[in-house]
């Protein structure tokens, strides 16, 4: 039942999925669905947490051994890329359930506002302050997410991927050419790589 309430939240906002739909989809009954959820808005908010865990657990995973938060936020920049490369039905359903409710400062993006708050607090991260690098993060990456899963004709997703990640850090006050190179030490230990997403 969550494969397809996950298919048709990829395809629709939840305004325009009913319970019918969903239960449809998933050739259930639609008791089946309510043994389980109270309503379609728990539904969601489960789809929606059980993405963002995975996509969570897999960016601490890429960065396990990073201590840099400048290189850390890079990688996860890289990791989401890749990850709606390999699963684009599931980033558009985080991506469009994740427009009525996230937060940038989310339980979801714990990682990132720890890596932030670290390259904060050590004066990696300058010119910025917390929620201002917290959102230029999370809409960066989001704004990267969309494009790759549009049908605009993309350049080299590893060129991408380094390019957009040396721009988010020159965002957080890193110097262009030490950007540029971050950048794209991430993009090949993550996209180029291929690294399980």
């Amino acid at each position: 039942m969550l494969e397809a309430g996950q298919h048709l939240f990829a395809q629709r906002a939840v305004e325009g999925v009913t319970v019918d739909d969903i239960v449809a989809k998933a050739d259930v009954a639609k008791g089946s669905f309510y043994n389980h959820f109270d309503d379609k808005n728990a539904f969601a908010d489960e789809i929606f947490e059980d993405i963002g865990r995975e996509l969570e657990l897999l960016i601490a995973q890429n960065n396990e051994a990073v201590g840099d938060p400048a290189l850390r936020v890079s990688r996860a920049l890289c990791t989401v890329l890749q990850y709606a490369r390999e699963n684009p039905d599931r980033t558009q359903a985080l991506l469009s359930l994740g427009d009525r409710r996230a937060s940038p400062v989310s339980p979801l993006n714990d990682g990132l506002s720890a890596d932030v708050g670290a390259g904060l607090s050590t004066k990696r991260f300058s010119q910025v302050g917390s929620e201002c690098a917290i959102l230029s993060v999370v809409g960066l990456i989001a704004v990267t997410v969309r494009h790759v899963l549009s049908d605009a004709p993309l350049p080299d997703p590893v060129e991408l991927a380094s390019a957009m990640s040396a721009a988010l850090l020159r965002v957080l006050g890193i110097p262009a050419d030490e950007a540029t190179i971050l950048g794209i030490e991430s993009a090949s230990a993550i996209v180029a790589s291929g690294a399980r997403c």
